[in-house]
């Protein structure tokens, strides 16, 4: 059975462990299993605690609630979930695979910086089967597919009816029905599912090392502020701030794996300065933090009469937060570059809120720039350790993608018999949920941070096996394939005592 303790209650020799993996979520939770499979004993060190069933994100986000943006204001949001599973517990279940066009957009899309990632969509397939079956996502391995909400019913006739195929959304959540299906308590989005219907790193146990040959221990309370370098220029220590007893303390390491997301992985290795690295660890060409990329993204809603559609689909709405899409667009002539997204149901956070409303979500990959990164900013917090600050903007192209996906979404909504359209004022510039793209992975050093398996050029034991080493966004939700990602860069992960 896994220990999972707060770090403060951890009495250890950390010398034991074949590797420590910086962050908990989907991405080092399924690093540390696919060790622990191998034999490994795996420590994995994590800053926010326990959740509960039922607790909202935004104050697990708290310790990373700012940061900078070009305006110079904090209006920044490095979406970040300190706890124990990380994001995954907030997530709305959305697991959707990439496509090869994701894997190699350079057919449709032009930057300064690489755009296609050094790998295929046939190196990913057998991770993608692995995650589905791990999670339990819907119209795989014999699971039940969620049934579409009153209201995808809706999108999807009216969708139909202007000849765009609506499909029903895979998602990791048990339908209803089911052994410990979704009983339908809220309307799902940014909680922790009371339940564990709904898949994430704990509800399908993903750090539970019982029956496997390695062991897995999870010490959380513990904030990694940079990797050192010893003179033979591998990392030899964490250094780590422990909140609780506002200690430093220092965890000596043989193999690292960094898995705090694009935004916080980025900023670990920018912070990592030493003779070794001395604009941070593998930024030797300065491309730590570059080609940052949140998704384009925005929401229109369409105001309906109830009365006046005959139906009771437009009451509150209870259940996930979205169970209809189309990905007509996703691929297109008629799209600018003839590369788009996806359109799909995106009901709001609280029931009441749905009343007489339809939502619809639309989404792309970003062109990534290199003027588009994240930097440390000269203020710091109150435990002397940098803000982060995002230098961003959007190209003509994207802009203009967006806006046809936009106008397909209205469509839509005026389709279904919406009096009044509103577009939300779009935020995605500030930061994402959707995090990607700071540690680009290839095989030239001049050009990438990090090899096609995740090892930092000229650095033997350190890894990154996040969202930060993809190319490219892609055009769809990326949970499903950071896990893959990292299950097959952890597969190929020799450890070093």
């Amino acid at each position: 059975m896994t220990d999972i303790r707060h770090i403060a209650a951890a009495s250890c020799d950390y010398t034991t462990f074949d590797a420590v993996i910086v962050g908990s979520g989907p991405s080092g939770s399924i690093v540390a299993r696919t060790l622990a499979e191998k034999g490994c004993r795996v420590a994995v060190l994590e800053y926010g605690g326990m959740v509960s069933p039922g607790a909202m994100h935004e104050p697990h986000q708290a310790a990373y609630s700012k940061a900078f943006t070009s305006t110079g204001a904090a209006d920044g949001n490095p979406w970040t979930a300190c706890c124990v599973g990380g994001g995954m517990q907030f997530y709305n279940a959305i697991t959707f695979r990439y496509r090869q066009s994701d894997l190699s957009a350079s057919q449709y899309l032009s930057t300064d910086m690489d755009i296609d990632w050094p790998i295929t969509l046939q190196d990913l397939e057998p991770c993608y089967s692995e995650i589905e079956h791990l999670l339990e996502i819907g119209g795989t391995n014999g699971n039940a597919s969620y049934p579409a909400s009153p209201r995808g019913v809706m999108l999807s006739d009216a969708m139909q009816e202007l000849g765009i195929r609506p499909k029903k959304i895979p998602l990791a959540l048990r339908a209803p029905g089911d052994s410990s299906g979704c009983i339908k308590c809220s309307a799902c989005d940014e909680l922790v599912c009371p339940t564990d219907a709904r898949a994430s790193v704990l509800a399908r146990n993903i750090l539970d090392d019982s029956g496997l040959p390695g062991a897995i221990s999870v010490f959380y309370g513990c904030f990694v502020n940079r990797i050192e370098i010893g003179r033979d220029g591998r990392a030899e220590v964490l250094e780590c701030y422990v909140p609780l007893s506002s200690e430093l303390i220092r965890i000596p390491v043989g193999t690292v794996v960094v898995c705090a997301n694009a935004i916080q992985s980025a900023a670990l290795m920018l912070r990592s300065k030493s003779g070794h690295a001395p604009q941070g660890i593998g930024n030797e060409s300065d491309l730590v933090g570059r080609g940052l990329s949140f998704k384009i993204s925005g929401y229109s809603v369409g105001y309906v009469d109830a009365a006046d559609c005959g139906s009771d689909a437009l009451a509150s709405h209870w259940g996930p937060h979205a169970t209809v899409y189309t990905d007509e667009f996703y691929e297109h002539n008629d799209v600018p570059c003839r590369f788009g997204g996806l359109i799909y149901e995106a009901n709001f956070l609280l029931p009441r809120e749905n009343i007489g409303r339809v939502r619809l979500h639309y989404i792309a990959g970003e062109e990534p720039w290199s003027h588009n990164r994240l930097v440390l900013d000269d203020v710091a917090d109150r435990h002397g350790i940098p803000y982060i600050r995002f230098v961003y903007r959007n190209s003509e192209n994207d802009r203009a993608r967006m806006d046809f996906l936009a106008d397909r979404a209205d469509d839509i909504l005026l389709h279904l018999g919406a009096f009044r359209i509103e577009r939300e004022p779009s935020s995605h510039a500030r930061g994402s949920s959707h995090l990607h793209g700071t540690m680009r992975a290839g095989c030239d050093p001049r050009s990438s941070v990090v090899d096609r398996c995740g090892k930092v050029h000229g650095f033997t034991n350190i890894h990154v096996m996040d969202g930060s080493v993809m190319n490219f966004a892609g055009n769809s939700n990326p949970t499903h394939t950071i896990m893959a990602n990292a299950r097959r860069m952890a597969l190929s992960l020799t450890v070093e005592g």
